[in-house]
């Protein structure tokens, strides 16, 4: 098995595991799903401005903050193990390790260099003005003007597979809510 499809299915028994593990309460879905939604708003905007390996995307969230996939995908972990709750204090810092631990190391060790290679000094300039996961309040001077699309977002970056995937955690974490109560 290689070793990406190695990682898929860790994810996929990670995220049965928490749902299967689950004890949601009807506060715990509503600060969760708070969380998301943050999360995927987030995952939606930046996707309707990324044009990966065409530009260097600095509009929209990206004018804020370099990395807003990455920050919507740790809203979502946070939402996630809020939502389940029962063993959350267990999972999220499992959860949390992973992510800060494994996942961004690894994908900036990739990125970083590549966009540094593929943009030059842009780049550099780029990422020593704007911080990784935490936004900054005034924007990146040389910010692009281009509007969000959703052409970009749906045939460009096809982040609705994302979104269903979302849709459906959340879905299962509230059939489980039900179940229990």
């Amino acid at each position: 098995m290689k070793k990406r499809h190695k990682k898929t299915v860790c994810l996929l028994a990670g995220i049965a595991l928490m749902i299967l593990l689950a004890k949601p309460t009807i506060a715990s879905i509503m600060v969760g799903g708070f969380f998301v939604s943050l999360g995927e708003a987030i995952r939606l905007w930046a996707s309707g401005h990324l044009l990966r390996k065409q530009e260097l995307t600095t509009s929209g969230p990206y004018a804020y903050v370099r990395d807003p996939l990455y920050l919507g995908r740790f809203f979502l972990i946070i939402g996630f193990c809020i939502m389940s709750w029962g063993y959350s204090l267990i999972i999220m810092p499992v959860a949390l390790g992973i992510f800060f631990l494994n996942y961004l190391p690894r994908k900036y060790k990739k990125e970083m260099s590549w966009l540094e290679d593929l943009f030059g000094n842009s780049y550099v300039r780029y990422a020593d003005y704007t911080r990784s996961l935490i936004p900054r309040l005034k924007p990146y001077p040389d910010a692009g003007k281009k509007k969000w699309r959703f052409s970009i977002l749906w045939q460009e970056n096809r982040e609705q597979y994302f979104l269903l995937i979302v849709l459906s955690i959340c879905s299962a974490l509230f059939l489980r809510y039900k179940g229990l109560s």
